[in-house]
């Protein structure tokens, strides 16, 4: 697969997305990823946890300042699949800024019906690190989802809980401690 573009505006609004976001959005069932609902709307709709928002607003501001761009590895996976993306974020036309993803590498694996987005889900709520894909088990710091779904008896129930994005503490460090170097290039997550 080639790399996947989208552009922002100085508003950090989507101003365009490539065929492969195109491809990628429809490989993944992501119906609210397809161009017409996401061309328009500001990048800060989609992300719902306020440290990963900081993050990216200080990302955003550092290739806005520096002119240089940045780039981050970090996890983004599938119910079968566990994927290494890499992010590079540079300069646009007009203070605007360009994504440029692409896969690492990927590793097929048994299905993980607590990533399946289509599943019905319990009122209960179970924190994943929007980077490394790992999820917040209490007194056992964060844990690869599939030793999650055990040590949480995450199925014990006859709906899986539902998923909220945060950040853990290994990320956000490594994170932090990347804002202060140049050039910033982070990895997270791992395969």
């Amino acid at each position: 697969m080639s790399d996947l573009l989208y552009h922002l505006n100085a508003d950090d609004e989507i101003t365009s997305v490539n065929e492969e976001w195109l491809a990628f959005a429809q490989a993944n069932d992501e119906d609210a990823c397809l161009p017409p609902q996401v061309l328009g709307r500001s990048l800060w709709e989609f992300i719902d946890d306020l440290e990963t928002q900081h993050i990216y607003r200080q990302l955003h501001g550092r290739v806005r300042t520096r002119g240089k761009p940045v780039q981050v590895s970090f996890r983004c996976d599938a119910p079968e699949r566990r994927r290494l993306l890499e992010l590079r974020i540079s300069a646009g036309a007009e203070q605007g800024l360009i994504y440029r993803v692409r896969t690492v590498r990927h590793q097929d694996r048994q299905p993980v019906p607590l990533l399946d987005p289509h599943l019905p889900r319990s009122e209960r709520f179970v924190t994943m690190c929007g980077w490394c894909k790992r999820v917040a088990a209490p007194e056992r710091g964060w844990l690869e989802v599939e030793d999650a779904v055990s040590a949480l008896s995450l199925f014990a129930e006859p709906r899986p809980p539902q998923l909220t994005h945060g950040i853990c503490d290994g990320c956000s460090r490594s994170l932090q401690q990347a804002l202060t170097d140049d050039p910033v290039y982070p990895v997270l997550g791992r395969l």
